[in-house]
């Protein structure tokens, strides 16, 4: 081989090495993006179970207007979770201090990350 054909090799075998490495960074970044679309999404089903079962159980006590209450006294639970994790309080330790259940604290962290 002379020269300019090694020169060519090289050339041709930098240009695949450095599209093989575009094809792995590009299918980490869609795997990565893909495992956060599958939290948000656990995240989501679960929380909309629980406003689900939340409606039904107002549904069924809607002249106790204890039950609204309790849901008011939630939001403010979670706005005083967001409002420590803004301060950089860890999560763990807000959902057991608030008494948050695990998929309050799963959508906060979620929305943290965002």
């Amino acid at each position: 081989m002379d020269m300019e054909q090694s020169i060519l090799v090289g050339v041709i075998g930098f240009a695949l090495a450095a599209g093989l490495a575009l094809v792995v960074l590009l299918h980490l970044r869609q795997a990565e993006t893909i495992a956060k679309l599958q939290i948000q999404l656990d995240v989501f089903v679960d929380t909309s179970i629980n406003v689900a079962r939340s409606v039904d159980r107002l549904s069924i006590s809607s002249n106790d207007e204890q039950g609204f209450e309790q849901v008011s006294s939630r939001r403010w639970l979670v706005e005083e979770a967001r409002e420590r994790a803004k301060q950089g309080s860890e999560l763990v330790g807000i959902g057991k201090t608030l008494g948050l259940s695990g998929d309050e604290v799963r959508l906060l962290r979620v929305q943290a990350s965002l």
